[in-house]
């Protein structure tokens, strides 16, 4: 993942300080670095994480994201039976918010998938499922996010057009011929079709691979989700872009999920999963950061030479 290897972007000092005032009966808090995306995180103690928007957004941007994560965890505690972060610290009025609780048991999926049997798999994407009904279902006048119904599904028609249009002019010049049909026919397949703006949107977790799913490793039970940052009503195939996990894993959650599965949502999150590359290239570019830059690239060049693999898991369990 990208963000292990991104370095943080705000100074161990003002770390250093949040997290004295949190704890001042410790003379010297352990702090160690974890990863950096939205948030800068870090462990402290080897108990909390406290995690602190990135410095590339504006400080007023980063107190509104650390008030509506905090508010949010909240009150989807009161509607899921999984564990989510419980924030116990939160600074949302100084130039560094901030947010810090305990850390739920368990490590992140994604350290552990690439060992896991058919069977364990199996069981992994029946709790995903699990957790996924549950989210989805969720009322967004019980949460606050979208109540008035202003997304809408043909939105991302817009949007999307307008993505193809800044690939076309800032990542084309990079690209091979082929490169540019291929990402032209990702794009123009997805966009042409009405059916594809359809479904019916559902509150949805945003951010949702195995980095974000917490598990036991002994037993691969899920100890709890993480990282709801980019919760909000949108589409819910948003929420299964599993196809790098094969088969087993997404039929299993597939089957034990109790939302509605509509006709194109297999085409929807191949769409969803294709594109992937293209926001880490436009966002580096924007923001002036060559890693990211070089990641999208490289990310988007794998998913070429890969991609009859993921067509062929997405036919396998969307019956496409």
């Amino acid at each position: 993942m990208f963000e292990e290897a991104n370095p943080p972007d705000i100074e161990e000092s003002v770390v250093q300080d949040a997290v004295k005032a949190c704890f001042p009966h410790i003379l010297k808090p352990r702090i160690k670095f974890h990863y950096h995306g939205t948030y800068n995180v870090y462990l402290i103690e080897e108990k909390y994480l406290f995690r602190f928007p990135s410095g590339i957004l504006p400080i007023d941007e980063q107190q509104r994201l650390v008030r509506r994560e905090a508010s949010l965890l909240e009150k989807l505690r009161n509607h899921l039976t999984y564990s989510i972060p419980t924030p116990e610290f939160v600074n949302t009025r100084s130039n560094t918010p901030f947010m810090g609780y305990q850390m739920i048991p368990g490590v992140s999926l994604s350290r552990h998938y690439e060992s896991t049997t058919v069977e364990q798999q199996q069981f992994l994407g029946k709790q995903v499922g699990g957790f996924l009904s549950q989210l989805h279902a969720i009322d967004r006048s019980d949460v606050g996010i979208g109540e008035d119904g202003s997304y809408r599904p043909e939105e991302s028609r817009t949007e999307y057009r307008g993505v193809l249009t800044r690939v076309q002019d800032i990542v084309f010049p990079d690209l091979s011929k082929s490169e540019k049909d291929w990402t032209e026919a990702l794009f123009n397949d997805f966009l042409d079709s009405e059916e594809n703006f359809g479904f019916e949107p559902v509150l949805i977790h945003g951010d949702f691979d195995t980095s974000n799913i917490l598990v036991n490793p002994a037993t691969f039970t899920i100890t709890g989700i993480i990282d709801f940052e980019e919760c909000r009503v949108y589409d819910p195939a948003a929420d299964f872009i599993f196809l790098s996990e094969g088969a087993e894993f997404l039929t299993s959650l597939l089957h034990s999920y109790t939302g509605k599965i509509d006709s194109r949502l297999g085409k929807r999150v191949l769409f969803r999963l294709g594109r992937q590359p293209f926001i880490y290239i436009l966002w580096g570019v924007e923001h002036e950061l060559d890693t990211m830059v070089t990641y999208g690239y490289a990310t988007l060049r794998d998913f070429i030479a890969n991609w009859k693999g993921y067509v062929s898991v997405a036919r396998q369990c969307f019956k496409l």
